[in-house]
């Protein structure tokens, strides 16, 4: 017996291939920009993720005195800036999160045409990615409020707190879990086979899951295999590319050493206090641009693993509905199960 979820695999490979050799730089950065935002394997490339704090090496006392901080370092501007860095941060998560959603269909016109254009298909795709960005928030809203709505009504005050309430918390949390993973995998099916059924047969993203319920049915072992396989190669390929990217990180950091090392022997000769105004300067381009050549270095890392999944789900899909088949031209010869299906514009 042939498993439609596991032939798609090498096709999937073979594509991929096709797409990414021979190599080209302006292709290659275009689709990495894309796998940025598109991600969606467990992590951003595991590239220079130590963030923890440093201990001094001398075996001074690292109190501070507090009559040593500047005048405008207060409480309650701590309290302030930690707010303000929240919204920032927050607001920026969910700008990313909406540009992500679009760029979901930039890939799936990357990687159907071979054409890889970000501008233009950005456009074309915005308001798809509107529906879809919406649908991602609005399950994130009923997961929260299912599991949200029982805790708040404890923490405020409107539920006492006894022990019949604390047993309860044992089947919240399972609760909480299953919504999580219905949630995931929820979401992994959506971009991975609703957002094609939108852009094959331009339909709504609501019209486009009435669409792709039936072909499930039918074919309920082979997603389900996908589901699993789906889900063990995405966890070996973001081991993988935290191993790949951390190496390359190390080659990377070489040319920021040299170049920090001789800033700190710079400023250090001068007399200049690398708290002052100028280390603060340099050093923290010095790290900013060490920022931007981690995030670059996951995306090129993780960019032909993010390429490779998107065919794969592809390939599954025209196997198992051929009016959806977005991906016929790119099939083996010899795949007797490949339907011909419609070449997409």
């Amino acid at each position: 017996m042939s498993w439609k979820a596991i032939d798609a695999l090498d096709d999937a490979r073979d594509a991929t291939a096709s797409l990414l050799l021979p190599f080209d730089a302006g292709r290659w950065a275009r689709l990495a920009l894309i796998a940025l935002f598109v991600g969606g394997l467990g992590g951003s490339g595991g590239a220079g993720s130590n963030t923890g704090t440093t201990t001094p090496t001398g075996g001074g006392s690292t109190d501070i005195p507090v009559d040593s901080l500047p005048g405008f370092v207060t409480p309650e501007n701590v309290v302030a800036a930690v707010i303000a860095i929240a919204a920032v941060a927050i607001a920026l998560s969910i700008v990313w999160s909406f540009v992500g959603s679009v760029m979901q269909f930039v890939l799936v016109d990357a990687v159907v045409t071979k054409d890889v254009r970000i501008r233009k298909p950005f456009r074309e795709r915005f308001w798809l990615g509107v529906r879809l960005f919406g649908f991602q928030v609005g399950l994130l809203v009923a997961v929260l409020a299912v599991i949200g709505i029982p805790v708040a009504a404890v923490f405020l005050g409107s539920v006492a707190f006894t022990p019949a309430v604390a047993l309860f918390a044992i089947p919240l949390v399972l609760l909480g879990l299953l919504l999580v993973f219905v949630l995931a995998v929820v979401m992994q099916l959506t971009t991975d086979f609703v957002v094609p059924t939108m852009i094959a047969e331009d339909r709504a993203l609501l019209s486009s899951w009435g669409r792709v319920v039936p072909v499930f049915r039918a074919e309920f072992s082979e997603f389900g295999l996908y589901v699993i396989v789906r889900f063990i190669l995405g966890i070996l390929a973001s081991i993988g590319i935290g191993i790949a990217a951390l190496l390359a990180l190390l080659v990377v950091a070489i040319p920021f050493a040299i170049v920090g090392g001789g800033a700190f022997l710079a400023l250090n000769a001068a007399n200049v206090a690398l708290t002052s105004t100028v280390g603060l300067v340099v050093f923290g381009a010095l790290g900013l641009l060490f920022v931007l050549a981690a995030i670059a270095v996951g995306a090129v890392v993780q960019m032909p693993v993010v390429t490779y999944f998107r065919y794969y789900s592809l390939f599954l899909l025209g196997s198992a509905d051929d009016s959806l088949d977005l991906v016929s031209q790119f099939r083996s010869d010899d795949d007797s199960s490949a339907p011909e299906g419609p070449t997409p514009a």
